[in-house]
């Protein structure tokens, strides 16, 4: 069986490369099994904040769980079938983890196609994924 996971942030991108994937649901020989998952990230709190305030851990959750919801709606509304699941730690390392349990055969992740000075101090974690995947990765620019 065939298993895609997605990465879902509630950005825009997240949301056109969930799109993507579900209108090539019908390129697959056999309906993919299609998991999306939202990381909680401490670490990538606004810079302006030295110190994160103690609400933080459950509005990024919140903001995770109401991310997901949409994906599901979307999915729905495709007729498709999508399993959530919420992650905490840092990005690439828990998609990738969740890709390995799961045992996805490929990752689908939205990016916004900065380069230079931009993309080295925002960072990305398209490109994290990218190299560190033992799985194939499409990656959807926006």
């Amino acid at each position: 069986m065939l298993r895609v996971l997605i990465a879902i942030d509630g950005s825009h991108t997240a949301a056109h490369a969930l799109q993507k994937l579900l209108a090539m649901r019908a390129e697959f020989a056999h309906e993919p099994e299609l998991h999306a998952v939202a990381v909680v990230d401490y670490a990538e709190l606004p810079g302006n904040l030295t110190t994160p305030p103690a609400s933080a851990p459950d509005l990024l959750a919140s903001d995770a769980e109401t991310a997901l919801d949409a994906a599901v709606e979307l999915a729905q509304v495709a007729g498709a079938k999508l399993h959530r699941h919420v992650r905490r730690g840092h990005c690439v390392e828990q998609i990738l983890a969740l890709a390995r349990e799961i045992r996805a055969n490929l990752i689908v992740i939205g990016t916004h196609g900065r380069k230079g000075l931009e993309r080295a101090v925002l960072g990305s974690t398209c490109e994290g994924v990218i190299r560190r995947s033992e799985v194939p990765v499409l990656a959807v620019r926006d």
